[in-house]
């Protein structure tokens, strides 16, 4: 094994770069390498033998299911769903909101998702996702 000493190269973690790369020891504390030189952006800091660990990174726990969030439907759950509610015929001239729902003459029955200004609404049906156009004078 290579003697450490003032002068001489060790691999440090550079605290400038963000890795471990050729250092050179400027200066000792005992055995160790106390101050070093990083030979690629001649950064001095003190000697770390690798990337140091965050002190605030808590162990990650897997993600539960909170009780206020709402899973995924199925389109027939949202059928089903959508059964009480009034559905509005579709036309570009027509005026529509999230979670409206629309009749439309080829695609079908379908709930407004989002409403892009000044005149889209994304709609999703039983089997696509449509963008459509609307607020046409």
């Amino acid at each position: 094994m290579k003697k450490i000493a003032a002068g001489s190269d060790v691999e440090a973690y550079c605290t400038k770069c963000k890795i471990v790369l050729a250092h050179t020891v400027v200066s000792m504390e005992g055995a160790k390498p106390r101050r070093v030189k990083c030979n690629t952006c001649s950064g001095e800091h003190n000697y770390r033998a690798q990337k140091p660990v965050s002190k605030t990174a808590a162990p990650k726990k897997p993600k539960t299911k909170s009780p206020g969030k709402r899973t995924r439907q199925t389109w027939s759950e949202v059928m089903q769903e959508a059964a009480g509610k009034p559905h509005k015929p579709y036309s570009m001239s027509g005026s529509f909101g999230e979670g409206d729902w629309i009749e439309h003459g080829v695609f079908g029955l379908g709930c407004v998702q989002s409403f892009t200004p000044p005149n889209k609404i994304t709609v999703r049906f039983a089997d696509s996702t449509k963008l459509l156009i609307c607020n046409r004078s």
